[in-house]
Protein backbone atom coordinates (compact mmCIF):
# COMPACT_ATOMS: atom_id res chain seq x y z
CA UNK A 1 0.00 0.00 0.00
CA UNK A 2 1.32 3.49 -0.71
CA UNK A 3 2.63 5.67 1.78
CA UNK A 4 0.80 8.68 0.86
CA UNK A 5 -1.69 10.75 2.77
CA UNK A 6 -4.86 8.44 3.82
CA UNK A 7 -7.93 10.41 2.44
CA UNK A 8 -10.36 7.74 2.81
CA UNK A 9 -10.74 4.75 5.98
CA UNK A 10 -10.73 0.87 4.11
CA UNK A 11 -10.19 -0.82 7.44
CA UNK A 12 -13.25 -3.55 6.14
CA UNK A 13 -11.16 -4.07 2.99
CA UNK A 14 -7.77 -4.33 4.67
CA UNK A 15 -9.60 -6.96 7.22
CA UNK A 16 -10.70 -9.31 4.30
CA UNK A 17 -6.94 -9.61 2.63
CA UNK A 18 -5.38 -10.41 5.81
CA UNK A 19 -7.47 -13.14 6.06
CA UNK A 20 -5.30 -15.07 3.51
CA UNK A 21 -2.43 -17.89 4.68
CA UNK A 22 0.97 -17.34 4.22
CA UNK A 23 2.88 -20.17 2.31
CA UNK A 24 6.78 -20.64 1.48
CA UNK A 25 7.85 -22.23 -1.75
CA UNK A 26 10.33 -22.16 -4.04
CA UNK A 27 9.59 -24.02 -7.52
CA UNK A 28 7.60 -23.31 -10.47
CA UNK A 29 4.44 -25.04 -11.47
CA UNK A 30 3.47 -24.83 -15.28
CA UNK A 31 -0.33 -24.97 -15.08
CA UNK A 32 -3.05 -24.48 -17.77
CA UNK A 33 -6.25 -25.04 -16.39
CA UNK A 34 -8.79 -22.02 -17.19
CA UNK A 35 -6.92 -18.78 -17.84
CA UNK A 36 -3.81 -19.27 -16.10
CA UNK A 37 -0.47 -19.83 -18.37
CA UNK A 38 1.77 -20.47 -15.83
CA UNK A 39 2.36 -19.82 -12.17
CA UNK A 40 5.65 -19.26 -10.13
CA UNK A 41 6.02 -19.69 -6.74
CA UNK A 42 8.38 -16.74 -4.59
CA UNK A 43 8.48 -15.69 -0.80
CA UNK A 44 6.77 -12.67 0.05
CA UNK A 45 6.70 -10.72 -3.46
CA UNK A 46 6.91 -7.29 -2.89
CA UNK A 47 6.94 -5.41 -6.21
CA UNK A 48 6.78 -5.73 -9.59
CA UNK A 49 7.21 -4.59 -13.17
CA UNK A 50 6.50 -6.09 -16.22
CA UNK A 51 7.33 -5.85 -20.10
CA UNK A 52 7.10 -7.64 -23.65
CA UNK A 53 10.11 -10.29 -22.10
CA UNK A 54 10.27 -9.99 -18.22
CA UNK A 55 8.79 -10.01 -15.30
CA UNK A 56 11.43 -8.57 -12.57
CA UNK A 57 9.74 -9.49 -8.73
CA UNK A 58 11.33 -8.09 -5.90
CA UNK A 59 11.32 -11.01 -2.97
CA UNK A 60 11.00 -10.80 0.88
CA UNK A 61 13.07 -7.27 0.57
CA UNK A 62 16.05 -8.84 -0.20
CA UNK A 63 16.21 -10.52 -3.57
CA UNK A 64 16.10 -9.73 -7.08
CA UNK A 65 14.32 -12.27 -9.68
CA UNK A 66 13.95 -12.05 -13.06
CA UNK A 67 11.53 -14.32 -14.53
CA UNK A 68 10.46 -14.97 -18.44
CA UNK A 69 7.30 -13.86 -19.17
CA UNK A 70 6.72 -16.91 -21.67
CA UNK A 71 7.01 -19.60 -19.16
CA UNK A 72 7.80 -18.22 -15.77
CA UNK A 73 10.92 -19.67 -15.43
CA UNK A 74 13.82 -17.72 -13.48
CA UNK A 75 16.30 -16.32 -15.99
CA UNK A 76 18.84 -15.21 -12.63
CA UNK A 77 18.54 -13.67 -9.16
CA UNK A 78 20.52 -11.11 -7.21
CA UNK A 79 20.65 -10.75 -3.83
CA UNK A 80 19.78 -6.75 -2.90
CA UNK A 81 18.91 -5.79 1.02
CA UNK A 82 16.10 -3.40 1.74
CA UNK A 83 14.33 -3.45 -1.02
CA UNK A 84 11.28 -0.47 -0.98
CA UNK A 85 7.48 -0.90 -1.87
CA UNK A 86 8.33 0.77 -5.20
CA UNK A 87 8.01 -1.01 -8.17
CA UNK A 88 11.78 -1.82 -10.71
CA UNK A 89 12.03 0.33 -13.85
CA UNK A 90 13.57 -1.45 -16.35
CA UNK A 91 14.29 -0.84 -20.40
CA UNK A 92 15.99 -2.77 -22.67
CA UNK A 93 19.23 -3.01 -21.07
CA UNK A 94 18.63 -2.16 -17.42
CA UNK A 95 16.37 -3.06 -14.21
CA UNK A 96 16.80 0.06 -11.27
CA UNK A 97 15.83 -0.93 -7.90
CA UNK A 98 14.69 1.80 -5.28
CA UNK A 99 16.66 0.65 -1.99
CA UNK A 100 16.60 1.92 1.32
CA UNK A 101 18.80 4.84 0.88
CA UNK A 102 20.03 4.28 -2.42
CA UNK A 103 19.52 2.87 -5.79
CA UNK A 104 21.12 0.08 -7.83
CA UNK A 105 21.14 -0.48 -11.22
CA UNK A 106 21.65 -3.98 -12.96
CA UNK A 107 22.27 -5.96 -15.96
CA UNK A 108 19.14 -6.55 -17.88
CA UNK A 109 20.60 -10.02 -18.99
CA UNK A 110 22.54 -11.53 -15.98
CA UNK A 111 21.58 -8.82 -12.95
CA UNK A 112 24.86 -8.41 -12.51
CA UNK A 113 25.12 -4.85 -10.67
CA UNK A 114 26.08 -2.10 -12.83
CA UNK A 115 26.60 0.75 -9.50
CA UNK A 116 24.76 1.81 -6.44
CA UNK A 117 23.89 5.47 -5.98
CA UNK A 118 23.19 6.59 -2.77
CA UNK A 119 20.02 9.37 -1.95
CA UNK A 120 20.65 9.56 1.44
CA UNK A 121 16.84 8.55 2.44
CA UNK A 122 14.39 6.55 2.33
CA UNK A 123 14.09 5.80 -2.27
CA UNK A 124 11.36 6.66 -3.84
CA UNK A 125 9.92 5.88 -7.56
CA UNK A 126 12.12 6.03 -10.84
CA UNK A 127 11.74 6.08 -14.21
CA UNK A 128 14.47 5.27 -17.15
CA UNK A 129 15.02 7.51 -19.87
CA UNK A 130 17.23 8.92 -22.45
CA UNK A 131 18.64 12.86 -22.85
CA UNK A 132 20.62 13.82 -25.66
CA UNK A 133 21.61 9.94 -26.62
CA UNK A 134 22.22 9.76 -22.90
CA UNK A 135 20.78 6.96 -20.54
CA UNK A 136 19.39 8.33 -17.58
CA UNK A 137 18.10 7.19 -14.31
CA UNK A 138 15.43 9.05 -13.10
CA UNK A 139 14.98 8.90 -9.68
CA UNK A 140 12.43 10.75 -6.55
CA UNK A 141 12.91 10.38 -2.64
CA UNK A 142 9.91 10.16 -0.10
CA UNK A 143 11.19 13.59 1.52
CA UNK A 144 11.58 15.62 -1.96
CA UNK A 145 14.92 14.95 -3.12
CA UNK A 146 14.58 14.74 -7.37
CA UNK A 147 18.03 13.18 -9.42
CA UNK A 148 18.80 12.67 -12.91
CA UNK A 149 21.57 10.19 -12.46
CA UNK A 150 23.88 8.93 -15.29
CA UNK A 151 22.35 5.34 -16.12
CA UNK A 152 26.06 4.09 -17.23
CA UNK A 153 27.64 4.99 -13.95
CA UNK A 154 25.15 6.07 -11.18
CA UNK A 155 26.96 9.95 -11.30
CA UNK A 156 24.39 12.38 -9.91
CA UNK A 157 23.76 14.62 -13.42
CA UNK A 158 21.71 17.39 -11.24
CA UNK A 159 19.77 17.22 -8.42
CA UNK A 160 16.86 19.04 -6.82
CA UNK A 161 15.09 18.94 -3.26
CA UNK A 162 11.30 20.42 -3.63
CA UNK A 163 9.21 21.57 -0.86
CA UNK A 164 6.87 18.50 -0.04
CA UNK A 165 6.96 14.64 0.03
CA UNK A 166 7.09 12.37 -3.11
CA UNK A 167 4.58 9.21 -2.79
CA UNK A 168 3.77 8.83 -6.84
CA UNK A 169 5.95 7.22 -9.50
CA UNK A 170 7.38 9.72 -11.51
CA UNK A 171 6.62 10.09 -15.57
CA UNK A 172 8.99 10.77 -18.17
CA UNK A 173 9.26 11.65 -22.09
CA UNK A 174 12.71 10.75 -24.01
CA UNK A 175 11.38 12.05 -27.37
CA UNK A 176 10.38 15.50 -25.26
CA UNK A 177 13.28 15.17 -23.24
CA UNK A 178 11.38 15.84 -19.76
CA UNK A 179 9.97 14.59 -16.70
CA UNK A 180 7.25 14.92 -14.44
CA UNK A 181 6.50 14.52 -10.78
CA UNK A 182 3.51 15.29 -8.62
CA UNK A 183 4.60 16.28 -4.30
CA UNK A 184 2.33 16.79 -1.60
CA UNK A 185 2.82 19.65 0.70
CA UNK A 186 0.45 22.69 1.81
CA UNK A 187 0.05 23.13 -1.75
CA UNK A 188 0.62 19.98 -3.69
CA UNK A 189 2.12 20.56 -7.05
CA UNK A 190 3.13 19.10 -10.39
CA UNK A 191 6.12 19.89 -11.86
CA UNK A 192 7.90 19.49 -15.32
CA UNK A 193 11.63 18.85 -15.37
CA UNK A 194 14.16 19.28 -18.49
CA UNK A 195 15.91 15.78 -17.93
CA UNK A 196 19.46 16.90 -19.30
CA UNK A 197 19.67 20.08 -17.64
CA UNK A 198 17.20 19.98 -14.23
CA UNK A 199 15.65 23.46 -15.16
CA UNK A 200 11.79 23.22 -14.64
CA UNK A 201 9.84 23.43 -18.13
CA UNK A 202 6.42 24.48 -16.34
CA UNK A 203 4.75 23.87 -12.57
CA UNK A 204 1.57 24.60 -11.75
CA UNK A 205 -0.93 23.67 -8.55
CA UNK A 206 -2.95 20.67 -8.07
CA UNK A 207 -6.24 19.36 -6.16
CA UNK A 208 -4.64 17.32 -2.89
CA UNK A 209 -6.01 14.16 -3.85
CA UNK A 210 -3.92 13.44 -6.80
CA UNK A 211 -2.47 10.28 -8.54
CA UNK A 212 0.71 9.89 -9.77
CA UNK A 213 1.33 11.65 -13.59
CA UNK A 214 1.47 9.54 -16.88
CA UNK A 215 2.83 11.08 -20.41
CA UNK A 216 0.96 10.22 -23.60
CA UNK A 217 0.34 11.59 -27.01
CA UNK A 218 1.65 15.42 -26.00
CA UNK A 219 -0.14 15.31 -22.77
CA UNK A 220 0.53 15.02 -19.36
CA UNK A 221 -2.46 13.80 -17.50
CA UNK A 222 -3.43 13.04 -14.15
CA UNK A 223 -6.27 12.35 -11.76
CA UNK A 224 -7.09 15.44 -8.83
CA UNK A 225 -9.61 15.66 -5.94
CA UNK A 226 -10.20 17.41 -2.93
CA UNK A 227 -10.67 14.23 -0.87
CA UNK A 228 -14.22 14.12 -1.23
CA UNK A 229 -16.89 13.62 -4.16
CA UNK A 230 -15.01 17.14 -6.13
CA UNK A 231 -12.63 15.24 -8.58
CA UNK A 232 -11.76 15.13 -12.01
CA UNK A 233 -8.97 13.72 -14.85
CA UNK A 234 -7.23 16.52 -15.90
CA UNK A 235 -5.03 16.71 -19.52
CA UNK A 236 -2.27 19.36 -19.74
CA UNK A 237 -0.29 20.78 -22.21
CA UNK A 238 3.28 18.58 -22.10
CA UNK A 239 5.15 21.97 -23.81
CA UNK A 240 3.20 24.84 -21.82
CA UNK A 241 1.32 23.38 -19.27
CA UNK A 242 -1.99 24.62 -20.33
CA UNK A 243 -5.05 22.66 -19.31
CA UNK A 244 -6.96 21.04 -22.61
CA UNK A 245 -9.46 19.51 -21.22
CA UNK A 246 -10.76 18.20 -17.75
CA UNK A 247 -13.46 14.97 -17.16
CA UNK A 248 -15.38 15.00 -13.99
CA UNK A 249 -14.62 11.62 -11.86
CA UNK A 250 -17.40 10.77 -8.77
CA UNK A 251 -14.25 10.82 -6.66
CA UNK A 252 -10.49 11.82 -5.47
CA UNK A 253 -7.36 9.61 -5.65
CA UNK A 254 -4.39 8.24 -4.14
CA UNK A 255 -0.87 8.77 -4.94
CA UNK A 256 -0.25 5.35 -5.24
CA UNK A 257 -2.60 4.84 -8.12
CA UNK A 258 -0.82 5.75 -11.77
CA UNK A 259 -3.00 5.91 -14.92
CA UNK A 260 -2.57 3.81 -17.97
CA UNK A 261 -2.20 4.83 -21.58
CA UNK A 262 -2.38 2.89 -25.05
CA UNK A 263 -3.58 4.01 -28.24
CA UNK A 264 -5.31 7.34 -27.98
CA UNK A 265 -6.28 6.68 -24.52
CA UNK A 266 -5.83 7.09 -20.73
CA UNK A 267 -7.58 5.23 -18.11
CA UNK A 268 -7.48 6.24 -14.40
CA UNK A 269 -9.11 4.46 -11.19
CA UNK A 270 -10.43 6.65 -8.29
CA UNK A 271 -10.32 5.48 -4.19
CA UNK A 272 -13.46 3.88 -4.45
CA UNK A 273 -12.88 2.21 -7.83
CA UNK A 274 -14.26 3.85 -10.86
CA UNK A 275 -12.52 3.27 -13.69
CA UNK A 276 -13.01 5.92 -16.48
CA UNK A 277 -11.31 5.71 -20.24
CA UNK A 278 -10.40 9.00 -22.01
CA UNK A 279 -9.39 10.14 -25.59
CA UNK A 280 -5.85 11.67 -24.26
CA UNK A 281 -5.99 14.42 -27.59
CA UNK A 282 -9.50 15.95 -27.14
CA UNK A 283 -10.56 14.63 -23.40
CA UNK A 284 -13.82 13.11 -24.95
CA UNK A 285 -14.81 10.44 -21.73
CA UNK A 286 -15.69 6.84 -23.44
CA UNK A 287 -16.86 5.33 -20.38
CA UNK A 288 -16.76 4.79 -16.43
CA UNK A 289 -17.48 1.85 -14.77
CA UNK A 290 -18.03 1.27 -11.38
CA UNK A 291 -16.22 -1.75 -10.23
CA UNK A 292 -17.51 -1.39 -6.60
CA UNK A 293 -13.63 -1.82 -5.08
CA UNK A 294 -11.47 0.24 -2.92
CA UNK A 295 -8.40 0.83 -5.27
CA UNK A 296 -5.45 2.61 -3.30
CA UNK A 297 -2.37 1.50 -4.98
CA UNK A 298 -1.77 0.17 -8.85
CA UNK A 299 -0.74 0.76 -12.06
CA UNK A 300 -3.65 0.83 -14.30
CA UNK A 301 -2.36 -1.25 -17.65
CA UNK A 302 -4.20 -0.81 -20.71
CA UNK A 303 -4.31 -3.76 -24.07
CA UNK A 304 -5.62 -3.18 -27.03
CA UNK A 305 -8.88 -4.98 -26.04
CA UNK A 306 -8.55 -5.17 -22.05
CA UNK A 307 -7.99 -2.48 -19.32
CA UNK A 308 -6.51 -4.36 -15.80
CA UNK A 309 -5.97 -3.29 -12.36
CA UNK A 310 -5.66 -4.68 -8.75
CA UNK A 311 -7.88 -3.65 -6.10
CA UNK A 312 -7.17 -2.79 -2.55
CA UNK A 313 -9.09 -5.92 -1.26
CA UNK A 314 -7.54 -8.49 -3.38
CA UNK A 315 -9.15 -8.89 -6.76
CA UNK A 316 -7.47 -8.60 -10.47
CA UNK A 317 -10.51 -6.99 -12.39
CA UNK A 318 -9.96 -6.85 -16.32
CA UNK A 319 -12.52 -4.56 -18.16
CA UNK A 320 -13.32 -4.22 -21.70
CA UNK A 321 -11.47 -1.92 -23.44
CA UNK A 322 -13.76 -0.68 -25.75
CA UNK A 323 -17.28 -1.36 -23.74
CA UNK A 324 -16.37 -0.71 -20.43
CA UNK A 325 -17.56 -4.05 -19.18
CA UNK A 326 -16.11 -6.22 -16.03
CA UNK A 327 -15.35 -9.40 -18.53
CA UNK A 328 -13.38 -11.36 -15.41
CA UNK A 329 -12.56 -10.52 -11.57
CA UNK A 330 -9.89 -12.73 -10.71
CA UNK A 331 -9.64 -13.82 -6.99
CA UNK A 332 -5.80 -14.76 -6.57
CA UNK A 333 -6.53 -15.84 -2.56
CA UNK A 334 -4.12 -13.37 -1.57
CA UNK A 335 -2.77 -9.97 -2.01
CA UNK A 336 -2.38 -8.82 -5.15
CA UNK A 337 1.33 -6.23 -5.00
CA UNK A 338 1.50 -5.74 -8.62
CA UNK A 339 0.29 -6.32 -12.18
CA UNK A 340 1.82 -5.79 -15.35
CA UNK A 341 1.04 -7.13 -19.08
CA UNK A 342 3.42 -9.06 -21.65
CA UNK A 343 1.60 -9.60 -25.31
CA UNK A 344 -1.89 -11.58 -24.55
CA UNK A 345 -1.02 -11.83 -21.06
CA UNK A 346 -1.53 -10.58 -17.27
CA UNK A 347 0.86 -10.72 -15.21
CA UNK A 348 0.64 -10.50 -10.96
CA UNK A 349 2.50 -11.00 -7.97
CA UNK A 350 0.71 -12.46 -5.17
CA UNK A 351 1.44 -12.64 -1.24
CA UNK A 352 -0.45 -13.64 1.66
CA UNK A 353 -1.33 -16.54 -0.31
CA UNK A 354 -0.98 -20.24 -0.43
CA UNK A 355 1.80 -20.25 -2.23
CA UNK A 356 3.23 -16.97 -3.04
CA UNK A 357 3.97 -16.63 -6.03
CA UNK A 358 3.64 -14.31 -10.08
CA UNK A 359 1.45 -15.95 -11.71
CA UNK A 360 -0.13 -15.22 -15.81
CA UNK A 361 -3.49 -15.29 -16.74
CA UNK A 362 -4.78 -14.83 -20.76
CA UNK A 363 -6.05 -12.23 -21.56
CA UNK A 364 -9.16 -11.52 -23.82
Amino acid sequence: MSPGRPIVSLAAALAAVLVAGCTKSASSDIRRHGATVWSTSVEWPFSLAVDERDAVVTVSRNRVVDLDTARGRERWHADLHHVTHHDPTVDADTVLISADDRFVALERDSGAQRWEASVGEHAGGSALARSAGMAIAFVTTERGVIAALDGGTGATRWSVRVPGDIYGTPAVDSAAGVAAVVWTAAEDRLRVFDLATGAVRWETPIDPGATAPVIHHGRVVLGEGKGNFEARVVGRDLASGAEHWSVAVPASFESGLTPGAGGDNVSVADHFGTVTLVDVRTGQPRWQTAIREPVLDTRVVLTGNAVALRTYGGKVVILDRRSGRVVRRVDPAGFPVGVGVSGRRLVFAVRLARPDRVEAIALP
